[in-house]
């Protein structure tokens, strides 16, 4: 399991909130989005949690980056979580 934060920019003319449920929508692979929020007009955040960075990966470049309006996707972190 890896939880992968993102920093999502967004087109001045896109409507953030029709995106923002988009994202939630969308189906990925091994991943699915643990939580998605409107940071401003142009700009969301989001925690991606994937079975493994592969999964990231291809969630990211065929899936998130291809969504109308979102105009840069950028990994802030990717954190393997540890028990104990």
């Amino acid at each position: 399991m890896v939880n992968i934060y993102l920093f999502i920019e967004l087109l001045g003319s896109a409507d953030a909130a029709a995106i923002l449920d988009k994202l939630k929508t969308i189906e990925l692979d091994n991943c699915k989005f643990a939580n998605v929020v409107m940071l401003s007009d142009e700009k969301l955040v989001a925690q991606l949690d994937c079975k493994d960075s592969t999964d990231g990966d291809k969630a990211i470049l065929n899936k998130i980056a291809k969504v109308d309006g979102v105009v840069q996707t950028n990994i802030v972190a990717v954190v393997r979580p540890r028990k104990g």
